[in-house]
């Protein structure tokens, strides 16, 4: 019997995009794709780091998981700026290989975000892309993105920004502009 040439098998999403910088829009479609898609909230590995991350919570403590993956992404997840003329967006799997394989990551607010947002999502826990800007004289200018996650007992929303370090109050004092996405 001849040996048979294997099928060829179809391409796996990139881990990441990169491409000249389209607006505020064009990257949290990009972000909610990652989160909702076969490497964000449908991943298995990424499901393994979660549950990891989770474990000794207690049973239906939402808002500990929430902080528990918060304070996770901060102390495992560098933050590092894009290139200054190219978007660069990694999706929440290929972070948690970097993480694994490292123990470490770098990534910007809007891989941070996606992330986090992974992992609630992974939780069961709603979750949204706020875009905020900072310049009141231009209002609309968007120049950081973090998540909100919904705590499902009380249905307060949790600000959710390891790029604020431990003071997201001071950074929401500063917003002059904003928008919210919803992931559904």
């Amino acid at each position: 019997m001849p040996d048979v040439a294997p099928l060829p098998v179809a391409p796996a999403a990139p881990p990441h995009t990169m491409r000249a910088f389209r607006g505020a829009e064009d990257t949290v479609r990009t972000m909610i794709a990652g989160v909702k898609g076969h490497r964000g909230e449908r991943s298995v590995l990424l499901r393994s780091l979660t549950e990891q991350v989770v474990r000794d919570l207690w049973p239906k403590d939402y808002l500990s998981e929430i902080i528990a993956i918060r304070n996770f992404v901060a102390e495992k997840v560098r933050y590092l700026n894009d290139p200054l003329t190219t978007e660069w967006v990694k999706d929440p799997q290929r972070l948690a290989e970097e993480i694994m394989a490292h123990g470490r990551s770098n990534a910007d607010c809007d891989e941070l975000c996606a992330l986090i947002l992974a992992m609630t999502r992974q939780c069961g826990r709603q979750g949204q892309v706020i875009v905020v800007g900072f310049n009141p004289m231009a209002p609309g200018h968007f120049s950081h993105t973090f998540a909100r996650v919904k705590e499902p007992k009380s249905g307060k929303w949790i600000v959710v920004d390891p790029v604020a370090g431990t003071d997201e109050a001071t950074m929401l004092a500063r917003v002059a502009t904003w928008k919210a996405y919803d992931l559904d």
